[in-house]
């Protein structure tokens, strides 16, 4: 299972992407559980142990779609997806 880190996600760990090893029939919920005990730094946007686990600006791409990991659904993982972990990007000018 190949996990792309992007904006503050990245900033955060220090890598760009890499792979992770899940049984056949993982779930999303299990590799977001994998990616919070190998980087301490993204408990504080993935909150696994919490009702609301998931921090509301955390966006999460499956093969490229928006999902919401936060769906009545689980989200079911297969060999060769990638997930894409990323956090909406702000600033700019003001303008007056």
């Amino acid at each position: 299972m190949k996990v792309v880190y992007l904006g503050l996600i990245r900033q955060k760990i220090g890598r760009k992407e890499e792979e992770y090893d899940l049984m056949e029939g993982s779930l999303l919920r299990d590799l977001l559980n994998s990616i919070v005990e190998t980087h301490d730094a993204l408990k504080s946007i993935i909150r696994m142990e919490d009702e609301s686990p998931i921090d509301p600006t955390l966006v999460v791409m499956l093969n490229g779609s928006s999902i919401n990991p936060m769906g009545k659904k689980e989200v079911a993982l297969k060999n060769g997806d990638i997930v894409t972990l990323m956090t909406p990007i702000g600033g700019g000018i003001l303008q007056a």
